[in-house]
């Protein structure tokens, strides 16, 4: 089934697709990503309420997608050869995985500084989805 989020699904959590959304624990300050469940920090539960980061950090992981995507990233793999991916430990502290964009996939390495922007990642059952991807911070 690969990445395949079904539209219902998708439609729910637009709000937090179209901008980046992480959870900010009341308990202890914590933020986590998805903003939803239980705390990374002090495991608290329902604790967390939604705020938006700045969205700029440094990449603490990174690869590179050159074959065997999902088949919702078929038609962007055969567009752009490779799609870069990161895990991003944004400035607040949540940990977020995203698609890289404006740059070679090849190029980014752990440590660089990268800021969110919301970009087109696939179209799938007549849907555009878009998301937070990340790009190398100006």
């Amino acid at each position: 089934m690969g990445a395949y989020v079904s539209v219902p699904t998708w439609w729910r959590s637009l709000g937090s697709r179209y901008r980046l959304v992480v959870g900010e624990c009341t308990e202890c300050g914590a933020h986590t990503f998805p903003p939803e469940g239980a705390c990374v920090e002090c495991n608290a539960v329902d604790a967390l309420e939604a705020v938006e980061p700045e969205g700029t950090g440094e990449i603490v992981a990174h690869t590179v997608i050159e074959g065997g995507a999902p088949p919702e990233f078929e038609e962007l793999l055969d567009a752009e050869g490779a799609i870069g991916v990161a895990l991003v430990e944004l400035d607040g502290g949540a940990r977020v995985p995203g698609m890289l964009t404006d740059c070679d996939p090849h190029a980014p390495e752990r440590g660089d500084r990268v800021e969110a922007t919301i970009r087109r990642i696939y179209e799938d059952e007549g849907v555009v989805r878009y998301g937070a991807k990340f790009r190398p911070e100006n």
